[in-house]
């Protein structure tokens, strides 16, 4: 049986990443990297971003490896999402994943 290539798709979060909407995106989000093999996220550098967008960040991070999914960040973290990564402290000495997932850096 030929193996297919996985799914791409991308998932564009609106302005708004909060607490407010994260029920909302959660489903949406999960909707998408249920069908997609690889999903790309794309933030606007000027989106509300608060710690509970973060959080949804991190658990699509943890459902994509439990079901062999790709997920990536179309540019790296900027603006406001960056803001709060730096201020929660995610930024700080980062793992090697944790650099090229949210900054695309590899470290030597």
């Amino acid at each position: 049986m030929p193996q297919t290539e996985p799914v791409e798709a991308q998932f564009c979060f609106g302005d708004n990443i909060t607490i407010r909407n994260i029920s909302d995106l959660k489903d949406d989000l999960l909707g998408h990297l249920t069908l997609a093999g690889r999903l790309t996220l794309v933030i606007d550098d000027d989106a509300l971003v608060d710690l509970s967008g973060v959080q949804l960040i991190v658990a699509a991070q943890a459902f994509a490896r439990r079901e062999g999914k790709a997920l990536r960040l179309a540019r790296p973290a900027g603006g406001n999402l960056r803001r709060v990564l730096e201020r929660a402290g995610f930024l700080a000495n980062p793992a090697p994943d944790a650099a090229r997932f949210w900054l695309h850096a590899e470290q030597a």
